[in-house]
């Protein structure tokens, strides 16, 4: 066990059974990390606050018309193929978004690689099985999202995390339609984090990038075929078994019964209902 392992954090869970809001735990919770005086609570303290900010309504309010108008440009894309684009918007989870703290920090990587706190998912509706056509597809949104964002909005694609081997095999995964090689627009083939290109063990296929704004706001844009995503959300590559194993150790325990904040309740059978994004990821825009 290494140095890093020992790390120890104070509880969350009285900042989070006390408070009325999660802007509220938060605050509350930073200020427990910065008076802990250790540099590793220091900088969990310091992502914390970046994550409050990252979501001002301004900030929000500005991106959801640049999306807006993005999605017409998408629109014009695919009109050719007779496909449309569904956008889905996702603010991490409060509980989710310490744990990753946690995770980053104890493996000693950089928390600014930590950039996909607020995210969009943009899944071309194509058939239910993918081909070379509609594989193509998704790069095509992709590079033209890359020169809305880029050329239009002046925003910066930062340089994207390389793949490993991830361990896959086409004959485990037969529907997995992988192409020759990628067709990210030259210049950015290191900004984008291409898993169709080179899918994960269990299938999974996306293209993620994250943009960083001129006011500094970060945001992760995923890109997938119809296929892709059934196979992500109820296939084999569904995220919850992976989420589980990989934040296991770092686990934020909190009785959710006693959680006193509007918008969050635990129903008699045990069922959660979380409008606030405390133990669920949210639409961002849902909260304006």
């Amino acid at each position: 066990m290494t140095a890093l392992d020992q790390i120890r954090f104070p509880s969350l869970e009285e900042a989070i059974i006390s408070s009325k809001t999660i802007e509220e735990a938060s605050k509350k919770y930073e200020k427990t990390l910065r008076n802990g005086g250790d540099i590793y609570s220091i900088l969990y303290a310091n992502k914390l606050q970046q994550f409050r900010r990252m979501v001002l309504v301004t900030k929000l309010r500005e991106l959801e018309r640049e999306f807006q108008e993005l999605k017409e440009h998408l629109r014009d894309t695919c009109k050719n193929s007779e496909i449309n684009v569904n956008i889905k918007r996702r603010k991490k989870d409060f509980i989710g978004v310490n744990e990753k703290i946690r995770l980053f920090l104890r493996t000693n990587r950089p928390l600014d690689r930590m950039q996909d706190l607020l995210g969009f998912r943009i899944t071309i509706l194509s058939d239910a099985k993918d081909d070379e056509t509609s594989v193509g597809l998704c790069y095509e949104v992709m590079n033209k999202i890359i020169s809305y964002f880029v050329v239009e909005r002046n925003c910066l694609l930062t340089e994207a995390e390389p793949i490993l081997d991830s361990g896959f095999k086409k004959e485990e995964n037969t529907d997995v339609i992988v192409p020759k090689k990628s067709l990210v627009m030259p210049g950015f083939e290191n900004n984008i984090k291409d898993y169709v290109l080179n899918p994960k063990a269990n299938g999974y296929q996306s293209l993620h990038c994250v943009f960083k704004k001129s006011d500094g706001l970060n945001f992760e844009v995923q890109v997938r075929t119809m296929s892709m995503d059934i196979r992500a959300e109820y296939g084999s590559a569904n995220h919850i078994p992976y989420k589980v194993k990989r934040y296991e150790e770092q686990s934020v325990k909190i009785d959710l019964h006693k959680v006193n904040m509007p918008g969050f309740a635990i129903l008699p059978d045990n069922t959660v209902v979380d409008n606030i994004g405390l133990v669920y990821s949210v639409d961002p825009f849902s909260l304006l």
